[in-house]
């Protein structure tokens, strides 16, 4: 059986490459910009290696964050793009399955795009590292700091990140899918009723009848959630300022992480997401 899952990706390189394009670009490019002109009070603490790496971090988070935030934002209307636009009979008659372009849409948004945004942010944080600590602790400090060993120091960081991306889309499947799986069957009223009527439905049941467990549940979703990127961050700036093994502590803190893939509340909540998955791709396929 063939897989087309990458024409389908290409699919939604074609369709959204120009709104992935600014998202990347844009936020670092206008603040490259105007940091010329701003002005900056004081100098923060540390040295001016660790502060050039935080800034690169920092820059490729950011970038990572916004592009993820486009995505959560789309991919509920996109589980419905193909019926809006009268094309979802052209879709259904050629080979791919319905599964496959459900999959190919949630893969392209909420993990490709974005990690691509990492990547440019990290790319646009060296220059942005270098503009902020010319202008805070002036051009022959800065022009003096080994620049290659901040790279070379924010590379385990910044892998650590992107493994960690994998992990955080795989905890945040469910929510994307019960929102798709709501949009493409309530169409426009499909994600406010499922967001306020969640919601009230678990505010209801934690202080009406005492019924914690919904709220338990999404609580420890959300720290799983917050796990992913960086499990400790108290520890990794302690590691930083101790000069430990950054790349061996990485690999622990990853380690940290993927261990929760392997606890209840995964199987619980990567039931959720199968089967809004099927609720989604059961509406594709009947041609809504």
């Amino acid at each position: 059986m063939n897989n087309h899952i990458p024409t389908l990706l290409l699919r939604e390189w074609m369709q959204h490459k120009r709104g992935w394009l600014i998202a990347a670009f844009a936020p670092p490019l206008l603040f490259l910009a105007v940091l010329p002109f701003s002005h900056m009070d004081g100098r923060p603490d540390g040295t001016l290696e660790l502060i050039a790496l935080a800034i690169l971090v920092i820059c490729s988070c950011a970038i990572y964050g916004i592009a993820l935030l486009v995505a959560l934002f789309q991919l509920p209307g996109l589980a419905r793009r193909d019926a809006q636009d009268r094309s979802i009979e052209f879709w259904l008659s050629l080979p791919g399955r319905p599964s496959e372009s459900v999959a190919s849409t949630v893969l392209a948004h909420a993990w490709l795009a974005p990690v691509g945004g990492a990547v440019v942010g990290a790319a646009f944080g060296l220059p942005i590292a270098l503009l902020m600590l010319g202008r805070m602790f002036g051009w022959a400090d800065t022009m003096a700091l080994h620049w290659g060993e901040v790279v070379v120091a924010a590379l385990p960081l910044l892998l650590r990140g992107l493994v960690g991306t994998v992990l955080l889309t795989l905890w945040l499947l469910p929510l994307i899918f019960v929102l798709m799986a709501a949009s493409a069957w309530l169409k426009r009223l499909g994600v406010p009723v499922a967001l306020v009527g969640g919601g009230v439905a678990v505010a209801v049941m934690h202080k009406v009848y005492g019924i914690d467990w919904p709220l338990v549940a999404l609580l420890d979703l959300n720290e799983h959630i917050n796990h992913s990127l960086l499990y400790d961050g108290h520890g990794l700036v302690s590691a930083l300022r101790s000069g430990l093994d950054i790349g061996g502590y990485m690999l622990q803190d990853l380690g940290r992480s993927a261990a929760e893939l392997m606890s209840l509340s995964f199987v619980g909540w990567m039931a959720v997401a199968a089967a809004g998955f099927a609720l989604v791709v059961a509406k594709r396929a009947r041609g809504g």
